[in-house]
């Protein structure tokens, strides 16, 4: 509820208000905290560590989290404005009313060579921002090429191709350091995909028993007859459901395809992470009747969310900025994850609770799909 609130708030006074109030404040990082530890209490009481799968899955976000805060406390970022021929060892940072502050000298010198914008065949539509700039440090020089999608990297800093000046004579540089963060929430998405790899073999024959003893006690209490018709019905409620989660998922491609491609956006990362995150679409609104689907749904939304976490930190420099397609599509994800646990949770051992909570749910993910676009807005819109 905070984050989906977070991002109206957003909306209404701005990125830079959310972060310093809500995202960056000292309570909404102990609330994931807080968050964390519970799940370190609900592993240890369930013994977790007797099924691995299970464990592994769920210290995966335990790493993520710990990587995340990390991040939170030793990286920073800024940005730097060059002209062809300058050279600087500084850049900008912001502080917490948001203004631009000059930062402490870098560790090597960044002069900007030449700056060129490559168009399409049609000479219009740009394609990419290329910079040629040369980095010295007390090792020597070296000219590296910076562009939307290729970053360059001195230092353990990563130096990112953010905007240019009009006359195209000039760059504009995102500059970011995080030593350890990045590298210990990476190690967290491996944990993860190993997890839910694990995890999906484990229940495949377990699902398939379940599936098994539903439909010979339905055959059982309403006779052959009335379980023909239930499959029949339920089979023809899924291939309606499928199409309409596939037109709403379609909706993204002909939003996006129906201009030219934004530079940013002409990376391998875009099919593949929109190509997940829609198949995931398809499968959650397939879910209310095939609840065996919910499970692999779930789990294409994480890989999809996370595979954009990583086209992010390449193209934007940062994993994670909070923004609200960003935000709401966590949010989703945290709230079709409740039905998988079951277990923990025994309202959701009833199909009857289950589908109501998934028509509920539904609501979630329609905000993330269409609300975000044009409620909202940020990166992500593409209403």
């Amino acid at each position: 509820m905070i984050i989906a609130a977070a991002t109206v708030v957003e909306s209404h006074y701005g990125t830079a208000y959310a972060h310093q109030h809500i995202y960056g404040a000292w309570w909404f990082v102990a609330l994931w905290g807080l968050l964390a530890l519970a799940g370190c209490w609900a592993m240890y009481k369930r013994k977790m560590w007797k099924r691995p799968a299970v464990f592994l899955l769920h210290l995966s976000f335990l790493v993520i989290l710990a990587g995340a805060l990390t991040t939170h406390v030793t990286s920073h970022s800024g940005m730097t404005h060059l002209r062809k021929g300058e050279v600087t060892r500084t850049y900008w940072m912001k502080n917490e009313q948001g203004a631009y502050v000059r930062s402490e000298n870098l560790p090597f010198y960044l002069a900007l060579h030449d700056f060129r914008v490559l168009y399409d065949a049609d000479g219009v539509t740009p394609a990419d921002y290329v910079s040629q700039v040369v980095i010295s440090t007390p090792d020597g020089q070296e000219e590296t090429t910076i562009s939307m999608n290729k970053i360059g990297r001195v230092k353990g800093y990563r130096i990112y191709q953010t905007s240019y000046d009009d006359d195209e004579q000039g760059s504009v540089f995102t500059l970011s350091y995080d030593p350890w963060g990045t590298g210990i929430t990476y190690t967290g998405y491996l944990l993860m995909a190993f997890g839910m790899l694990w995890v999906s073999l484990r229940n495949k024959s377990e699902e398939r028993r379940v599936k098994s003893e539903e439909y010979k006690l339905l055959s059982q209490s309403d006779g052959n007859t009335n379980s023909s018709r239930f499959t029949l019905h339920s089979s023809l409620l899924t291939l309606l459901l499928a199409f309409c989660g596939t037109v709403m998922a379609s909706y993204m491609v002909v939003s996006i395809s129906r201009g030219p491609l934004l530079p940013v956006l002409r990376s391998p990362f875009l099919v593949v992470h929109v190509g997940t995150i829609m198949l995931s679409y398809i499968l959650l609104v397939t879910s209310i009747v095939r609840r065996n689907l919910l499970r692999p749904a779930v789990f294409l939304l994480a890989v999809g969310i996370f595979l954009g976490a990583v086209w992010a930190n390449v193209s934007w420099g940062t994993y994670w900025s909070w923004d609200p397609k960003e935000s709401w599509a966590l949010v989703t994800l945290l709230i079709y994850s409740l039905p998988l646990h079951e277990k923990s949770l025994p309202w959701f051992r009833s199909m009857r609770n289950y589908r109501i909570y998934s028509l509920l749910a539904l609501a979630s993910l329609l905000m993330t799909y269409f609300g975000v676009n044009f409620l909202l807005g940020g990166m992500h819109s593409y209403g």
